[in-house]
């Protein structure tokens, strides 16, 4: 792709030679003549006055820095993110379904759908305008899906789930499973019948091997903008607000609240019924036992301000020579205490 083409349709100021022919985006490091790069601070700037790239994408104060031709962005990092879409556009299949799919005659799909092979749509089922579809995936009676759904191979998406528009599932998720109810009666456990659903609104993007779950009553809720990564699991009755992130392994129990714009690390966990403040950022591996007020910033096992754990955090490694220094010092003390009473 031409230089001054790429500069058009990302909408960039071009300073350099636009007939230059791009080969492709790189990482700064791995640059070869021809590719485009980023560059988003101040810490890599250097890097701009030795690299083969033909072009780099850069923020206005970095441009004099750079020994190619540059695009001036506010925001190289999010425009190398759509540089990159025009060289990789996602893969879709064409228009179409497959032979060996199983659609029931009550389901209806939108126009310009693409259905993959083997897959099962149930009774009742709503699916919007440009719905892609991958091979295996079941969708069961009652689901309402809306517009610009990608739904990838091995997913799941049980009865009377509600999905809003551009919402990706990725392979293996599982959307409106049980959740996890049982009653102690005597010697045997009793399963409380889950017949709540879930409801995921707009732009949201779930993860392979996810698994949200249906509420007992009323509803499982992900709000707009929401982004889970792989092998994250959201309990029965949770509600994640607006453009929350969750790392691999995350997972929350009940009934929990979270607000908007929170950030959980991987393998981070929260006890049921707990209540999550705006723009809470959650360390990896930390457990939150007890609801945190908004913008806080915790971690550790219970999770604590994010300043007391970084304490806690480099106490730990002297603590066995801590408590050897104190044995020595009872010991010393003990034997002055003995010259005294001699």
């Amino acid at each position: 792709m031409k230089l001054k083409e790429i500069a058009e349709r990302l909408g960039l100021e071009l300073r350099g030679d636009g007939a230059s022919e791009i080969s492709g985006p790189a990482p700064l490091d791995a640059a070869v003549p021809g590719s485009i790069v980023f560059v988003s601070g101040p810490k890599y700037a250097a890097a701009l006055e030795t690299t083969p790239a033909a072009c780099a994408i850069v923020t206005p104060e970095l441009a004099r820095r750079a020994r190619c031709a540059v695009l001036i962005s506010a925001d190289p990092s999010y425009d190398f993110a759509r540089l990159l879409e025009l060289f990789h556009p996602p893969y879709r299949p064409a228009p179409g379904i497959d032979p060996t799919a199983r659609i029931d005659p009550d389901a209806k799909l939108g126009d310009n759908a693409s259905v993959g092979a083997f897959c099962a749509i149930g009774a009742g089922v709503r699916i919007g305008r440009n719905a892609v579809i991958h091979p295996h995936v079941t969708i069961y009676p009652g689901a309402t899906i809306g517009d610009d759904f990608v739904c990838h191979s091995g997913a799941a998406i049980r009865e009377r789930v509600t999905i809003g528009n551009r919402v990706t599932i990725l392979n293996g998720a599982v959307i409106g499973a049980d959740g996890f109810g049982f009653i102690q009666q005597g010697e045997r456990l009793v399963k409380v019948p889950q017949v709540g659903s879930v409801i995921i609104e707009d732009d949201v993007e779930i993860g392979a091997n996810t698994a949200v779950d249906r509420a007992t009553m009323g509803a499982t809720i992900i709000r707009r903008g929401v982004k889970l990564d792989n092998l994250v699991h959201i309990g029965h009755n949770c509600e994640v607000g607006e453009f929350s992130r969750f790392a691999a392994q995350a997972g929350l129990a009940g009934s929990t609240r979270i607000g908007r714009w929170c950030q959980f690390g991987g393998q981070t966990g929260c006890a049921d019924h707990a209540k999550i403040g705006d723009r809470v950022m959650v360390v990896a591996q930390s457990g939150i036992p007890h609801d945190v007020p908004a913008g806080s910033v915790v971690g550790g096992t219970p999770a604590m301000d994010i300043r007391a754990w970084r304490r806690l955090a480099a106490i730990q490694p002297r603590l066995p020579e801590m408590v050897r220094r104190i044995r020595a010092l009872e010991t010393r003390l003990g034997m002055r205490s003995a010259e005294k009473e001699g």
